[in-house]
């Protein structure tokens, strides 16, 4: 069994590439499973998906915590700790890395792969943050065993349910086509399989409704949850041309721009998503974009 772990941002396709690769999976011959996990947040949180591929009858359920292959869509989840991307991956672990960058400590450790997939995602579907068709054709080439054909008949079945217009979806399968012979098939070691062993039963009890509801008596802490790794995009402010209209700190729905003693405003980017509605509601565009990069040197 192959099991494949992915990682990206809300917004970026990852649960649709698990899907595409468990397609092209089970249309190369194979049983599959595939499904993501990820809370009710927003675009550009974390977000993880997971895909099975086996040659026999695929009994484990849930996460998977150590992988084959695990495949970053992007290169900043990588020192974030909440999302913490390499959690379960162990030397024999293929890693493939959405960068033209590789960390030299983490390419001593693991076999790395990596090639700009941002770029080529803009050359064929116009644009830089949907991953689905690229990280799939990433994650079916490492395996070497999935054929090209089924993974274009796993491409265009997903997006055509979705809906995309034919010229889309021609990008996206020729997106595919070249990460497909770009990318060379990994040696993904063979490990001991353990057998499945069954968990003892266990047999609610009935407690007061103090111990057994969930009621949360704590006063609210949603400030200690800092969102600023949410951040695809991150605003900055041109001090020198800024007049102080604080539109900026009206229109922001998060709160997270204050105003200065000296009345400037003031972005929290501990808690700023980058919706950069801020930078689209300012009358004189003196509010920059700025993408996020990765946190390694």
């Amino acid at each position: 069994m192959w099991r494949i772990r992915l990682h990206g941002r809300g917004g970026q396709g990852i649960k649709t590439a698990s899907q595409i690769l468990g397609s092209a999976g089970f249309y190369s011959g194979f049983q599959a499973q595939d499904f993501p996990l990820y809370g009710a947040e927003r675009r550009g949180a974390p977000v993880i998906a997971f895909t099975r591929i086996s040659k026999d009858a695929i009994l484990e359920r849930g996460p998977i915590s150590s992988p084959d292959v695990i495949l970053v869509g992007d290169e900043t989840l990588l020192n974030d700790p909440q999302s913490a991307p390499l959690c379960g991956a162990e030397p024999s672990t293929v890693i493939f890395i959405n960068s033209n960058r590789v960390p030299e400590q983490l390419s001593q450790e693991f076999s790395v792969t990596t090639a700009n997939l941002t770029d080529l995602c803009f050359q064929h579907i116009n644009s830089r943050t949907i991953y689905s068709s690229a990280l799939s054709a990433v994650g079916a080439r490492l395996l070497g065993t999935i054929e090209l054909q089924d993974l274009l008949q796993a491409v265009e079945d997903e997006l055509t349910q979705q809906g995309v217009s034919p010229q889309m979806l021609e990008g996206n399968l020729s997106l595919a086509r070249e990460i497909f012979a770009t990318i060379q098939p990994a040696v993904i070691s063979a490990r001991t399989e353990k057998p499945l062993t069954a968990k003892p039963l266990v047999f609610p009890q009935h407690l007061p409704v103090m111990d057994g509801a969930p009621i949360i008596l704590q006063p609210g802490n949603m400030a200690l949850r800092k969102t600023g790794n949410w951040r695809v995009q991150r605003p900055e402010i041109d001090y020198e041309h800024c007049n102080h209209c604080l539109i900026c700190y009206a229109r922001c729905p998060d709160g997270a721009i204050a105003v200065a003693p000296d009345g400037k405003p003031e972005i929290d980017y501990d808690h700023c998503k980058g919706c950069m509605i801020c930078a689209q509601e300012c009358p004189g565009h003196f509010i920059n974009t700025v993408r996020e990069m990765g946190t390694f040197p």
